[in-house]
């Protein structure tokens, strides 16, 4: 019989323990668990509220605990991460551990544990991103004055560049990057001291805790305890950043088929098939692509648990945790995928300039053209440009109006948009100022883990050996 429950007196046989475990994907928080039970134990320890003897012996066990490269807690009997660490600890100390469980709840040290989780996931995710946009102003950099065909409906539109079909990419990507981060600073909020809710007797600090777990501000302890909007945050902005991928695989897989091959995927994101040795196929993209759709499936899902659930803490929270896991893992990889890809994607500028001088794709321009010189009201400068289009085609109209090297001087007379000069300094000071922020916030997490770990070295060092 699981733990608490048996020292509760309440039972359940195996069918119903299976069903309402969540030991089978605590797995992902493990660690996080155990930090912030090793956090609560350090302020309990200040507190002069843990013996000297059993913190000597809580202190050994956590960090063997907190070094350990392999999951410790993971075997079955047990209804949570919660309950395998406890009874690790017992195990490990003799019993010396049963002092740490005071002032504390499973509801604000898992709001905890996994405010955590998101946080360590979103900085990698974040530090990736930041990555990927960098390659995007490099590929700007050395081919972003190419000429290229835009498209919409999946049909030619206009003639823009390269640099600014890779920008819109970035500036997806930033988009995203401040969305995580604003998010993050709402999951970087304390919910301990909150116990079940309502808080404790227990003399302890929320705010020193705070400190000690690396979080930054304390909640409410209704909130703390109860809500995951915090986490839903962080999880929606991922999945966002996923839809917005998905999108940028399309382009990629568009312009890189054989009847446009414009770009050239590097050979260690495309497989040939089975079958059909001629074939290039973009199977990371399409995974990306894929990954997105699952992420927005899986979001709906976590936000349809929670909706509806009264304060404070209901088991139904429990169910939504795997969701979270899984969309900031597959944000993660998609942006490892992206910063990867980008570092080897390569525009065909030789087929760029074909296919713009096939298509021409020039008639809005052509419009706006007669309407500036003329002072015709669009829609007859609209009617116009159709007839001429319809008589001469596009290129032929393309060369009219604008003469030899159309495309370049179209870019040079366009006032807004895909222009042919377009500067970089002000999107690479924009990486610079999320990197510096995304910086903190792990400079916070990385000084508290630096901390704890001293600290429960210095309890462990200061004591005997003691005999279990």
């Amino acid at each position: 019989m699981p733990k608490y429950r048996a020292l509760t007196g309440i039972g359940s046989d195996s069918l119903v323990y299976e069903y309402t475990s969540s030991l089978s994907h605590d797995k992902f928080i493990e660690k996080h668990v155990a930090f912030v039970v090793a956090a609560h134990f350090a302020h309990l320890y200040e507190k002069g509220l843990v013996p000297r003897e059993a913190s000597c012996r809580v202190a050994s066990a956590l960090l063997r605990l907190l070094d350990s490269k392999t999951s410790m807690l993971t075997s079955d009997g047990f209804e949570d991460v919660f309950e395998a660490l406890e009874d690790f600890l017992e195990k490990e100390t003799g019993g010396a551990s049963k002092y740490i469980w005071l002032g504390r709840s499973r509801n604000d040290h898992v709001s905890a544990a996994l405010r955590l989780y998101a946080l360590e996931k979103g900085i990698e995710l974040v530090s990736l991103l930041l990555e990927a946009r960098r390659g995007l102003l490099t590929i700007a950099q050395k081919q972003g004055h190419v000429p290229l065909v835009l498209h919409t409906h999946q049909q030619p539109s206009q003639i823009g560049n390269v640099a600014c079909l890779v920008l819109g990419w970035e500036e997806a990507l930033a988009s995203a990057t401040r969305l995580l981060v604003a998010s993050l600073g709402l999951a970087a909020r304390s919910p301990l001291g909150a116990s079940a809710g309502a808080g404790t007797l227990v003399p302890i600090d929320p705010e020193r805790l705070s400190e000690l777990v690396g979080l930054q501000g304390t909640l409410n302890s209704v909130y703390g305890a109860g809500s995951r909007f915090d986490i839903e945050a962080v999880a929606a902005a991922a999945a966002l950043f996923l839809a917005e991928a998905s999108r940028i695989a399309a382009d990629l897989i568009t312009y890189s088929s054989p009847y446009i091959r414009v770009v050239i995927l590097p050979s260690s994101h495309v497989a040939t098939s089975s079958a059909m040795p001629h074939k290039r196929n973009p199977v990371t993209l399409e995974v990306l692509r894929a990954h997105g759709a699952r992420a927005a499936g899986y979001l709906a899902a976590m936000l349809s648990i929670g909706h509806g659930l009264p304060y404070i803490y209901n088991l139904d929270l429990q169910e939504a945790n795997p969701l979270l896991y899984s969309i900031l893992s597959d944000a993660v990889s998609a942006a490892r995928i992206l910063a990867d890809l980008f570092k080897g994607l390569v525009f065909d500028e030789a087929r760029a300039r074909e296919l713009v001088d096939r298509y021409g794709a020039v008639s809005v321009e052509v419009a706006e053209k007669i309407t500036l010189e003329t002072g015709k009201p669009f829609r007859e400068a609209y009617a116009e440009a159709a007839k001429l289009l319809r008589e001469k085609g596009q290129v032929q109209l393309a060369t009219e109006f604008f003469g030899g090297d159309w495309a370049e001087k179209l870019l040079e007379e366009r006032k807004t948009g895909c222009m042919k000069k377009m500067s970089l300094g002000r999107l690479e000071a924009r990486i610079a100022m999320d990197k510096e922020e995304i910086g903190r916030l792990e400079a916070v997490l990385d000084s508290a883990r630096q901390r704890i770990e001293s600290f429960l070295e210095e309890v462990a060092n200061s004591c005997p050996p003691l005999q279990k």
